[in-house]
């Protein structure tokens, strides 16, 4: 039986920390690198083991993050869309994710519309199975066995559909198109932050820490985040910690087209 949205959205965005920080409001720049530290006083601390998750209605989602990793970020958003029982603005958000190669987000997106469980938003079948067949070309089990469940339950008709909107989607949202797209914007934002940690400097990114922090320590952290997001992509290399960052080699392979050729 397919998962529900419910159980898929669940996993999304949820290695960040940044989904759980409590919302404020700042006039503090937004990036601030090796700049005056700003008053702490006014954010709530990342949770932990003696302060437990908040719940999905009030994540609160850092926009400084947009930037740097916005496949993150805008599946953040419809975390907590979903947590507002908002179905409409989740799939809005879901779509913005998708746009930048976060395969979770398709796959919530085939799920919601193969299920029809969304309050506000109609059943799409076909819709669904579309983009079930786009998440599939991660070559994920998860993403692949609901794929293969979803198809074996689609009439004909409904897969004839299904193929001619997976042509037109992967234009847009297939890997070999926003995974270099999401990795691009990824290294061009992360350059600044890079330099500031190998100076041995400071980085304040609003919201997504509750001070300042050692630009080393945030550049990891992202490194980290983007290896995390883009290491599966079928036949690419893709981000990497520099090699002062790692103390190890760097690669030096660059970003290779997929190949995938899922398909409903």
């Amino acid at each position: 039986m397919l998962k529900t949205p419910l159980l898929a959205l669940g996993a999304l965005a949820a290695a960040l920390s940044f989904t759980t920080i409590a919302s404020a409001q700042s006039s503090a720049p937004s990036i601030t690198v090796n700049g005056a530290k700003p008053d702490a006083a006014q954010y709530e601390p990342a949770p932990d083991d003696s302060n437990p998750p908040i719940s999905d209605k009030d994540i609160y989602c850092p926009p400084a993050i947009e930037p740097i990793l916005p496949g993150d970020y805008y599946a953040c958003e419809a975390r907590a869309a979903y947590g507002h029982d908002n179905g409409p603005k989740m799939i809005d958000m879901l779509q913005e994710s998708a746009y930048w190669a976060n395969k979770d987000a398709q796959y919530s997106l085939g799920l919601a519309f193969f299920n029809g469980d969304i309050p506000e938003v109609p059943q799409n079948r076909p819709l669904g199975l579309a983009w079930l067949a786009l998440s599939a070309e991660r070559k994920k089990s998860e993403y692949q066995l609901a794929y293969a469940e979803a198809r074996s339950k689609s009439t004909p008709e409904e897969v004839r559909q299904a193929l001619v909107l997976w042509r037109q989607m992967r234009t847009k949202y297939g890997d070999s198109v926003a995974a270099p797209r999401a990795i691009r914007r990824f290294n061009h934002a992360i350059e600044p932050i890079d330099e500031a940690a190998k100076d041995g400097g400071i980085v304040y990114i609003h919201g997504y820490a509750p001070s300042p922090q050692s630009a080393f320590a945030v550049a990891n952290k992202l490194h980290e985040q983007a290896s995390n997001d883009f290491d599966d992509i079928h036949g690419q290399v893709v981000v990497g910690k520099p090699e002062w960052l790692q103390a190890q080699p760097a690669t030096t392979n660059g970003p290779q087209a997929s190949g995938s050729s899922q398909q409903p």
